[in-house]
């Protein structure tokens, strides 16, 4: 289904589950809409505690969780905190008590049914509670109505499945985050694919599988956004516990599935923790992630057995260096993926730069690595320094010396020193760097040009001194130095003459 599609059927699926009209799962579902024993049962099993959901407004818990966001965000008092796909409050209630009267808990939900259910149960909390800390806001959560850098904490609570643009989402949550928010997010993910019956079910999809993504296409997502210090925990509890109990959603997941297998064989619950960093030295403290979260890095390593370079007592000091360098890159809001070849070969397949890299050098092209699509470094690791000038960050942004401006000085270079295996060699740098024919060109021509220079110099003295008519070394001279005529050329520099 389209992006649209997919919203019309998730907000007609929660739409009348806010309305009591039955649920997407069936009669008595325990994933999405049930009995407040079952709802409490499932909360209870995945982590609130019985005094939490005691505070409640009646009807504020549906059963839609998978796991607790609260806990995992450790909120504080006066923070301000944003929930995706808030429902009927559920989380939104138990975020005001923890963050108390001088902080505020906002739920965005795109199903007004769903809206118009949590307003009423504000009115019940704010008489429980003593507090007027919390609201409800319609909106998509891919375009929050939220303002940037605004938020301490972003919690949702099996939510971002259900979205058609997922790594949208991760970016409006580094947006609405200000400089070192956090987020806590529970979800569920894939361990493995789902089967084609199961992938294309609606009420899968409503239930919050079949929009599910593999774990590590969500960290991926995750470090696209701009976001640091990522930890994922997955845990099977919450799957083993459904089938425990006999819920009609998984029971027919159950049924798709290959004789033998069990739904926790492919889903997970998944806690998802996440801070937007602080800026860089020299970067406004208003300033948006925007730039700095657009730009990824990615790095394809030859086969090995872990990146950091310390395997068992074996220690390779380029890799601890590179190591530690990609962390602090990520540190500064730089997006970083990296894929081994012995780990991860289809990202080596899919890529067709890389692949093509592999067939014309063999293992000798790795590592490879890409800023945003364009290759800065083949066969070797750069050093910080290179790193730092490389993506711009702060004290690079007045050097032109980028890496393609270095193949092309060397490129004339090799023309002036007559050496062909140079030439070659930086032809080829210059072709992985994306430099165009047309730039090289112009390098190997002013290379030429200086190569010509003293030849061209000798020849006019022995022209002056012989008379000899020795070629025309007015025009090589003359376009050396940019001078009409070799006379003038003489006069402008010693170059030429």
């Amino acid at each position: 289904m389209d992006p649209e599609a997919v919203h019309q059927t998730v907000r007609a699926g929660y739409g009348k589950i806010a309305g009591g009209g039955g649920s997407c799962c069936g009669p008595a579902p325990a994933c999405c809409g049930s009995t407040p024993v079952a709802s409490d049962a499932l909360a209870k099993h995945i982590g609130y505690s019985a005094a939490e959901l005691a505070a409640l407004p009646e009807g504020a818990n549906l059963g839609l969780s998978c796991g607790n966001p609260n806990a995992l965000a450790a909120l504080q008092p006066g923070e301000l905190v944003l929930d995706l796909g808030a429902g009927a409050g559920f989380d939104v209630f138990i975020a005001g008590r923890k963050v108390g009267p001088t902080g505020r808990a906002i739920g965005v939900d795109m199903t007004p049914e769903m809206l118009a259910k949590a307003r009423r149960n504000t009115v019940t909390y704010q008489q429980q509670s003593g507090l007027n800390n919390v609201e409800f806001r319609l909106g998509e959560i891919e375009h929050l109505p939220v303002a940037d850098r605004s938020v301490d904490v972003v919690i949702s609570n099996c939510v971002v499945n259900l979205s058609p643009d997922k790594p949208q989402v991760w970016r409006e949550i580094a947006r609405v985050l200000k400089p070192d928010g956090r987020v806590a997010v529970s979800d569920l993910a894939l361990l493995q694919p789902l089967p084609a019956a199961v992938a294309e079910s609606v009420e899968a999809l409503v239930g919050c599988v079949a929009g599910a993504v593999l774990v590590s296409e969500t960290e991926r997502m995750v470090r696209d956004a701009g976001l640091v210090d990522i930890e994922l925990n997955a845990s099977s509890t919450y799957i083993d516990g459904m089938v425990d109990w006999q819920d009609p959603l998984y029971q027919k997941i159950v049924a798709g599935l290959p004789a033998g297998a069990k739904p926790s064989d492919y889903l997970t619950s998944l806690e998802i923790t996440a801070r937007r960093p602080v800026p860089s030295l020299g970067e406004p403290a208003g300033r948006p992630p925007s730039t700095r979260a657009t730009v990824t890095l990615e790095v394809y390593d030859p086969a090995m057995c872990c990146p950091t370079g310390v395997c068992g007592p074996t220690v390779d000091p380029a890799l601890v260096r590179f190591a530690a360098d990609i962390k602090w890159l990520q540190e500064q809001g730089i997006a970083v993926q990296r894929y081994s070849l012995s780990q991860n070969p289809a990202a080596f397949v899919e890529n067709e730069r890389v692949k093509q890299a592999l067939m014309d050098r063999g293992e000798g092209a790795l590592p490879l690595l890409f800023l945003d699509g364009q290759v800065v470094a083949s066969g070797r690791y750069p050093d910080r320094d290179q790193l730092t000038s490389a993506v711009g960050l702060p004290g690079s942004e007045d050097s032109l010396f980028r890496p393609a401006v270095a193949e092309l000085v060397a490129l004339g270079a090799a023309i002036a020193a007559n050496c062909e295996p140079c030439l070659k060699y930086h032809y080829r740098q210059g072709q992985l760097l994306g430099v165009s024919k047309a730039d090289m060109a112009r390098a190997v021509e002013l290379g030429a040009k200086v190569k010509d220079t003293p030849h061209q110099s000798i020849l006019r003295l022995a022209g002056r001194l012989t008379g000899a008519r020795l070629g025309n070394p007015e025009v090589a001279s003359a376009a050396c130095c940019g001078a009409a005529n070799a006379r003038e050329a003489e006069a402008a520099s010693p170059c030429c003459g």
